[in-house]
């Protein structure tokens, strides 16, 4: 995980719309961050845990749709 990399994904003004891609990478680098979030102390990790396999999912879903 490179959580500079992936918060500067997350931050980023999207002015243009998004293709399928960024929007799926963007999920996916959100589900890395509820992942990383559920392992540190002071956050609900099992609402963490679920929020990564939500955003997960849903990234796999914008992929999968685009065929």
């Amino acid at each position: 995980m490179d959580p500079m990399r992936d918060f500067a994904l997350l931050t980023t003004d999207r002015i243009a719309p998004e293709t399928v891609e960024q929007a799926a990478a963007r999920y996916a680098a959100d589900a890395r961050m509820h992942e990383h979030r559920s392992a540190q102390p002071g956050y609900d990790s099992v609402r963490e845990s679920a929020l990564a396999s939500w955003a997960y999912e849903h990234s796999l879903q914008l992929l999968r749709s685009r065929s």
